[in-house]
């Protein structure tokens, strides 16, 4: 009778030796984002292969480290990467499939006669080149940006959306302008000076403010506070200098400088 008690023991124990320990298994946490079915591959101790609908749900799977790879979005988004499952609650998100760049039109206006350097910080960095006069480009990344210049000695900065309609402007003032304005100063107008002269003359104004000013022949505009002012200036080694006032804007503040009357 021992002897069959410790034959059985025996069996007993062998039998518990061969037994295979069973792996713990968890929730993994799956977020597929985008509009379509994605099927995902799972490599590890054990593999998994199942396809998820777009929204949220859990698959059991054991503890392990995992190599996980996928294609979405139309094959756009290969993903193969790693995750390792220790507890439940572990999440594998799929994300968002990329929007494509809307590319559109930005217009910038300057007034400031010189070029200058003109960032954007937005969806994409830019660093444009803007000369005097209108200029146009035309593949920016629809966004609002953050644009900013230092040209004029003080910081000029603020928002501007660009949009896929294409009518996005910004316009840059004068520094003159800005200088008016960044100091609280009254409202500046807009003068126009135009030169019958062949020849770029210096021209000084005396009055709310003073000015000194290259006026080249033709049309030269600048942004002035209203009021009137005492002008020299020096053409054909003669001295000019008068009165002038400016009030409105636009045409109503044109004077005109001309060899044959140079009285404005």
């Amino acid at each position: 009778m021992r002897r069959v008690i410790m034959a059985l023991a025996i069996v007993a124990l062998t039998f518990a030796s061969v037994q295979p320990a069973f792996a713990k298994t968890y929730d993994l946490l799956i977020h597929n984002n985008t509009e379509e079915d994605v099927k995902i591959i799972l490599k590890g101790d054990e593999n998994y292969s199942f396809s998820v609908d777009p929204g949220k749900i859990s698959k059991r799977v054991e503890e392990g480290t995992y190599q996980v790879s996928y294609k979405a979005c139309g094959g756009a988004v290969v993903e193969d990467s790693s995750i390792t499952i220790t507890q439940s609650g572990v999440w594998l998100v799929i994300e968002p499939c990329p929007v494509a760049a809307v590319l559109a039109k930005f217009v910038v206006g300057s007034k400031i006669g010189e070029s200058l350097t003109l960032s954007l910080s937005g969806p994409v960095e830019y660093e444009l080149t803007i000369g005097l006069g209108k200029n146009k480009f035309l593949d920016i990344v629809a966004g609002t940006y953050i644009y900013s210049h230092d040209y004029c000695e003080i910081s000029v900065a603020g928002t501007i959306r660009v949009t896929k309609n294409g009518k996005a402007n910004l316009a840059l003032l004068g520094c003159e302008r800005v200088e008016i304005l960044s100091f609280g100063l009254p409202n500046p107008r807009d003068l126009r000076i135009a030169s019958h002269y062949s020849f770029p003359f210096t021209l000084t104004l005396i009055g709310p403010k003073q000015y000194y000013l290259i006026v080249n022949p033709g049309i030269n505009r600048i942004d002035v506070i209203k009021g009137d002012y005492t002008y020299i200036y020096t053409a054909y080694n003669h001295n000019y200098s008068g009165v002038i006032s400016v009030t409105g804007g636009g045409y109503n503040n044109t004077v005109i400088f001309s060899p044959l009357s140079p009285e404005p």
